[in-house]
């Protein structure tokens, strides 16, 4: 049965091995990338351990996804990512229940929005462009068409802005994982 539940440090190589069989490609940076951010997040001052969230099925890790606090412009809100279901248990909704759940727990604890950068997957799991917002990564980066957005607690806009991250998410060179 598939549980769904908060990180705990016992997760962490189950986690990291998940994480790395998503988004490992040849030539990946092999310190800077999403299965090392599983462990570095955590010492983040962004880092709320609520919002980090596995997805088990008895002892096997089958999922992960983190939210952390971030910012467009003044405007406080979190930011959804890096999220990774387990190769062999993708398409099965996995993904979904995930992220259900945490934009469900960062509604009960008053956050405004939720921002990522993805694909059209997430329309249809409450994310809409946020391109038409005027939110972007940076001026001119190949990547905005890629920001989407979910509202919470009914706002329903936002100020135009430039996101910023977590400090994890860029690596000493400041480029954005």
């Amino acid at each position: 049965m598939l549980e769904i539940r908060k990180f705990k440090k016992e997760d962490l190589e189950g986690t990291k091995t998940i994480v790395k069989e998503a988004f490992y490609r040849a030539g990946k940076d092999e310190k800077f990338n999403e299965w090392n951010f599983v462990d570095e997040i955590q010492l983040d001052k962004n880092y709320i351990e609520e919002l980090c969230l596995i997805a088990k099925n008895d002892e096997e890790y089958l999922g992960y996804n983190i939210l952390t606090k971030g910012s467009i412009g003044d405007q406080e809100g979190l930011i959804l990512g890096p999220i990774a279901v387990k190769p062999s248990h993708q398409k099965k909704g996995i993904g979904k229940k995930l992220v259900a759940v945490a934009l469900e727990k960062a509604q009960a604890l008053g956050y405004p929005w939720v921002v990522l950068v993805g694909g059209d997957y997430y329309l249809q799991v409450g994310f809409e462009s946020a391109k038409k917002y005027g939110v972007e990564i940076a001026p001119n980066a190949p990547g905005n068409n890629f920001v989407k957005i979910a509202f919470l607690n009914e706002m329903e806009s936002i100020q135009p802005g430039i996101i910023k991250f977590a400090d994890t998410f860029y690596s000493e060179s400041g480029e954005l994982l």
